[in-house]
């Protein structure tokens, strides 16, 4: 299967397109990819045709994530789908899988990804299917998976997340975690190699955000998590998040969204830590969408790597570190790498 050929034949369905993150996801994408032609999907056609007029090379098409095809008919040709509204139903899913598509996904959280595995599992060879919904859609993780570097050991990896109160992806944001987060525990994190689920003031936390600020926080579940336990072997992971002033706003500029990420671990024979921290004054919703256009080239092979065999696959099994970072800098994302340093006993 040839994903270059469909691509060209076909185009990119982004359902929920002219949504927050929907419409600079399609953004991102045009800007990298011009001669693609898209399909904005949503259930207000006004909305969609909007997005489709302002981008160019792209159709407005009326989808029902509750039915088959998304509703879509038999003569439109799809090249990937890439879900940006919660589908209790699966029906995107099932719809990549009968086409041999990619499928990714930003909205199957941690805590219920129960069916999008079984159906993986079950057709495990039919597409290639990435779920994405780690913070901002990847830019977290793989920030620290470039803070591990040089580290023989790592001891713990604790992520901050700083979502402005001005940003208006923050309160959105918000919403989606409740819906996440509102029958189960908190909050997951690694202690001591140990899964641990936690609430109340165990899941309290602080967060030292760019600017030197200690904000009181929570702790967060997120597939971040996860993926850096696996990833690392660290047996201490936690995600901790606040909704508060970014530093950004704080010295008087624009409000940003900021990721803090401090590593301890063993590196030239001793205990060290390091903090590196990444600020965004586009938004919360426009890195989420630059993530996601990311990892959609990668699966799809336009960055000059081979398009994605059938499989299943998180963003940083995707993309190169080094140049989804870059990828960021270049959009106006500023990182802030501090050298290890030894701790002191």
């Amino acid at each position: 299967m040839i994903l270059e050929n469909k691509v060209a034949l076909g185009q990119v369905l982004f359902a929920g397109g002219s949504g927050f993150v929907g419409r600079t996801a399609v953004r991102w994408f045009r800007e990298r990819h011009p001669s693609v032609r898209v399909l904005i999907g949503g259930r207000n056609l006004q909305s969609a045709s909007e997005v489709a007029q302002e981008v160019g090379a792209a159709e407005a098409v009326a989808i029902d994530i509750d039915k088959p095809r998304l509703g879509l008919g038999d003569d439109v040709t799809v090249a990937a789908v890439v879900m940006l509204a919660p589908e209790a139903g699966l029906k995107g899913l099932s719809y990549a899988q009968d086409l041999g598509i990619p499928y990714l996904n930003i909205n199957a959280a941690l805590t219920e990804i129960g069916p999008e595995l079984a159906m993986f599992a079950h057709r495990a060879t039919a597409a290639p299917v990435v779920l994405a919904s780690h913070w901002m859609a990847g830019a977290a993780v793989f920030l620290a998976l470039n803070s591990v570097k040089g580290f023989e050991v790592i001891h713990s990896i604790q992520i901050g997340a700083i979502l402005d109160e001005n940003d208006p992806a923050g309160p959105a944001s918000l919403e989606d975690m409740e819906r996440v987060h509102g029958t189960v525990p908190p909050a997951m994190v690694f202690e001591g190699g140990r899964r641990l689920w936690l609430s109340g003031d165990a899941a309290k936390g602080k967060i030292e955000s760019i600017d030197g600020r200690l904000l009181d926080a929570t702790a967060f579940s997120t597939f971040d998590i996860a993926s850096l336990h696996t990833a690392t072997g660290a047996p201490n992971v936690r995600f901790d998040l606040v909704t508060d002033e970014s530093s950004s706003r704080h010295r008087g500029s624009e409000a940003a969204t900021e990721i803090v990420v401090e590593i301890e671990g063993e590196a030239d024979g001793r205990t060290q830590r390091s903090r590196s921290m990444l600020e965004f004054k586009r938004g919360a919703a426009s890195l989420t969408g630059l993530s996601v256009v990311l990892s959609l080239v990668s699966v799809l092979g336009l960055n000059d790597r081979a398009p994605a065999r059938p499989g299943l696959y998180l963003p940083e099994l995707l993309s190169d570190t080094e140049w989804f970072l870059n990828e960021l800098r270049s959009a106006g994302a500023t990182i802030y790498e501090d050298s290890k340093s030894a701790l002191q006993f």
